[in-house]
């Protein structure tokens, strides 16, 4: 305690203030209740669990580092030989420490090494177990996560329910169970485990969807400042980034998380306002003054008391939705100037130097280099996360061909323009088309257009599956065709083509021979031949092909609002971090990022909404809603108006969110609606 008076007291001199705190030696957990404990936990005895814990058991006591890996090696060695396979995290560990990869670091350390990077495919988490962090307390998240990896299922439902956090937690778990089963050995021994754990994936994915819809019921706003509440114990990370890691798309289209993007997308503008305001304020920027701002962080408000000029400024053009309309209008643009160049401008440079919008694209395009550098080393996420999104390599693919191809066209010398210029239009050319489809992510903030740029993505998976079975036909009656009706032919590259392009020609209905007056000497067994060709591929091969592109466009169109909102939930995020600045100002952009970057580490650190710190009291109420609605969840599942769905025993899901439902899931969803819509009828009777 300081001491408020003027003089202090010598140092050697006990204090007089009763008050004053006294060091205490460090409380241990009475063995025998320890010993208990430790009993019911490897026992999976959820009842017993919950008697020591009601009983008065001291978790900061108890659970320590040591107890929590002798746990955890305690479970392995009681295990029995399929149940030790199904403990993938803690093979995973012995093996690192086999290897050596980890040396010097302790079990739990490499544990959390393991989540940290394998657990969510092309995400990082910090670890949670670091070396470094070892005085951090334990809590029953920890055990949440043991009995999770153990296969202790009704600790873990114990754990989930009587700890907060229920939406991260249950998420991770989802996780955890999917990453488990994928790692069991892809054989018939393991089909039922591996279904087994599936299920609990999908039970834990419902569970938190369950939460979500509870909290929005009861409060729509709180819902999303709980969707972006950062949780400490887990690494700080937000349930809007555990739905994304997971990528269930059913939690990410749900209303609530459409509502946190809706806020997030308009900045701090109001919701309310109209797209053909932000559109008049790019074309004539004092009109960005009639938009209506918000001092907070909740764009439902409707109050700009306080703002000055400059903060208006800064939430119009710092808005995701600006800064999007700006990329839109800017990529146009880039487009018809480089169309301009490649048609008009663009020659040898000894018949014209370089011209204005060949220098304005060398600029333009070095500057989106710089804007992927940037999000490549400064997102605060893995390169490999980075690499994951296609789009990413294409920018990085378009910004390298047109660098190198300008710089081919300098070295070239002037003797030998004139046939080697054709390779610089080529490659231009190739360029302006690349630009051209990189406009197709831009289609996905289009409740129309997007879900289709997701079928075009599919259906290209499906042509490059029908290509590999053509493959086969193709060459199965293209050598023997060629061999027979041309025995004497030399090899050269022409004649090996010919293997390839007539039968290629042939599936398209074009009879190349009958051209090439080769029709009258075929012998009767290749006209036999190519008929069987035909039959196969123009009949059967290419009907497979439709319907393997009927699926994929009936899967997605069922599913349409779901894809839609997972795709938002990206395109939202990058341009929320995207520097402002069409075309070329893009530099300006780049720079205020480079200084923003700085002032965050000088300790100005700049509001994220996507993971957002509370404090007080409005922490406290965002607790309180968590809690109601995971009581509301517990009551509903006990009554039947809730319902954990189960996947269908011949197909365990890869991917939790993206499932087809069934009529009679859908029977099922429709009949706990109507016993909730008769439980609120009866309390309203009661009242």
């Amino acid at each position: 305690m300081a001491d408020t008076e003027e003089t202090k007291p010598p140092p050697t001199e006990p204090a007089k203030d009763d008050t004053a705190v006294v060091p205490m030696e460090p409380t241990v957990a009475d063995p025998s209740t320890s010993a208990a404990m430790e009993k019911a936990l490897l026992a999976d005895d959820a009842d017993a669990v919950q008697n020591e814990l009601d009983g008065g058991l001291e978790l900061s006591e108890y659970l320590t580092r040591e107890t929590l890996e002798k746990l955890y090696k305690q479970a392995l060695e009681d295990a029995t030989a399929e149940q030790k396979e199904s403990m993938v995290y803690t093979n995973m560990v012995n093996k690192f420490i086999e290897d050596g990869k980890y040396e010097g670091h302790s079990f739990l350390h490499i544990l959390g090494e393991i989540m940290s990077h394998d657990l969510i495919e092309d995400y990082e988490i910090p670890n949670l177990y670091d070396d470094k962090k070892a005085d951090r307390p334990l809590e029953l998240h920890d055990l949440f996560i043991w009995a999770a990896i153990t296969g202790r299922t009704k600790l873990t439902k114990l754990f989930w329910n009587i700890d907060s956090d229920q939406i991260v937690s249950g998420l991770i778990a989802c996780m955890m169970f999917t990453f488990t089963a994928k790692h069991l050995p892809d054989d018939i021994y393991h089909a039922d485990l591996r279904e087994d754990l599936f299920k609990l994936s999908m039970e834990y994915q419902q569970l938190s969807l369950f939460v979500i819809k509870e909290c929005y019921r009861l409060d729509k706003k709180g819902t999303s400042d709980i969707l972006v509440k950062q949780r400490r114990k887990w690494g700080d990370i937000a349930p809007l980034d555990a739905v994304d890691m997971a990528e269930d798309m059913e939690i990410m289209s749900h209303a609530a998380c459409q509502f946190t993007l809706d806020n997030i997308w308009m900045g701090r503008m109001t919701s309310s306002t109209p797209k053909w305001k932000i559109l008049a304020a790019m074309i004539f920027p004092p009109l960005l003054f009639i938009i209506e701002y918000v001092e907070d962080e909740d764009p439902t408000h409707e109050h700009e008391d306080g703002l000055t000029v400059l903060d208006r400024i800064t939430f119009y053009y710092t808005a995701p939705i600006t800064k999007f309309m700006y990329s839109v209008v800017s990529h146009v643009l880039l487009i018809f100037i480089f169309s301009y160049m490649v048609l008009f401008e663009l020659q040898p440079l000894s018949k014209e130097p370089i011209g204005w919008s060949e220098g304005l694209m060398v600029l333009w395009i070095a500057i989106l280099g710089l804007e992927e550098i940037r999000q490549m080393v400064g997102a605060g996420v893995m390169i490999q996360t980075w690499i994951s999104n296609p789009w990413n390599i294409l920018d990085i693919f378009i910004v390298a061909l047109f660098e190198i191809s300008f710089l081919i066209r300098l070295s070239l010398e002037k003797g030998f323009e004139k046939t080697d210029f054709q390779l610089i239009r080529i490659l231009y050319c190739f360029t302006l088309i690349l630009i051209c489809y990189r406009t197709f992510p831009m289609f996905y903030l289009s409740k129309t257009m997007g879900p289709k740029i997701v079928m075009i993505w599919k259906m290209v998976g499906d042509v490059m599956f029908f290509l590999c079975i053509l493959a086969v036909f193709v060459v199965a009656y293209g050598v023997p065709r060629l061999a027979l009706t041309e025995p004497d032919s030399k090899f050269t590259p022409a004649y090996t083509e010919k293997v390839f392009r007539t039968p290629y020609w042939q599936m398209h209905g074009e009879l190349l021979y009958l051209e090439e007056g080769e029709g009258p000497d075929l012998p009767w067994y290749v006209d036999f031949m190519e008929a069987g060709y035909m039959l196969l591929v123009n009949v059967m091969l290419l009907n497979l092909l439709i319907a393997l592109f009927t699926f994929t466009i009936e899967h997605v169109q069922e599913h349409a609002h779901q894809y839609w909102s997972y795709y938002r939930y990206d395109v939202i995020q990058e341009y929320h971090d995207r520097p402002l600045g069409p075309g070329p100002l893009l530099l300006v952009g780049l720079v205020w990022k480079l200084w923003q970057h700085y002032g965050a580490e000088n300790g100005e650190m700049s509001n994220n909404p996507f993971r957002r710190a509370f404090s007080g009291k409005e922490d406290t109420n965002l607790q309180e809603l968590e809690k109601k609605a995971v009581a509301n969840v517990q009551t509903k599942l006990e009554k039947g108006i809730y319902k954990i769905q189960q996947p269908a025993e011949d197909s365990p899901p890869e991917d939790v969110g993206g499932e087809l439902k069934s009529l009679s899931e859908r029977m099922t969803s429709m009949e706990g609606d109507l016993k909730a819509i008769r439980t609120l009828l009866e309390d309203l009777n009661k009242i």
